[in-house]
């Protein structure tokens, strides 16, 4: 598991400067929107240090882990396309039973081995990040069918693009970054709960 670790974090090191450079493009052209507007200098602008650095954190490893999982075969559309249409009609490279996967490392591996950290709880702790940072940033998100639809929705999106990728699409895994997701959701309860000033940071 540490080999997938060490390769996230490099991806997502790889993505700082990116970050950086857009961000601050976009801060350039708010201020000046809001210099025109209010009269203001760009010196004057507040933001929020602490929320910027939680943004960025955010933002840099949901691209990390999306180029992470979205490795695979990349061809011609039309080629992409023929290939999840095949799969489809065969199940090739899919498992559409729910806990099936799950079943089969615990019973092979049990809660041991690299398989399992990788597979099941890799696959919820990859994920939590996305519901923390849904539900610190932006307030609107700490409802829960918000919350519930958007740590749905990326996993959904993830499983349907590895279809035509050639990456093994499994109900299961959408389970497992589901669950990631909502349990990242609570982790942000809990520590709001016990640090208030948290909610403070969210637009």
């Amino acid at each position: 598991m540490a080999d997938y670790v060490i390769d996230l974090f490099r991806i997502m090191l790889s993505g700082i400067p990116v970050y950086v450079l857009a961000r601050l493009l976009l801060l350039e052209r708010r201020s000046r929107k809001l210099g025109a507007k209010n009269g203001t200098t760009k010196e004057k602008l507040r933001f929020h240090k602490l929320r910027e650095l939680f943004l960025g954190l955010f933002v840099i490893f949901m691209m990390a882990l999306l180029v992470f999982v979205w490795q695979g075969e990349y061809h011609s559309p039309g080629v992409m396309l023929r290939i999840a249409k095949d799969r489809i009609q065969t199940g090739e490279g899919m498992n559409l039973e729910p806990f099936y996967t799950i079943r089969n490392y615990y019973r092979v591996f049990g809660f041991d081995g690299d398989l399992f950290s990788i597979n099941i709880i890799g696959n919820v702790l990859m994920f939590m990040p996305w519901g923390f940072g849904l539900a610190l940033l932006w307030e609107k998100n700490r409802d829960l069918l918000r919350l519930t639809f958007f740590c749905a929705m990326l996993p959904i999106l993830i499983e349907c693009t590895q279809l035509f990728i050639n990456r093994h699409v499994d109900v299961d895994d959408f389970i497992l970054n589901f669950l990631g997701g909502m349990l990242g959701g609570l982790l942000f309860c809990l520590l709001a709960f016990l640090f208030p000033k948290l909610k403070t940071l969210a637009l």
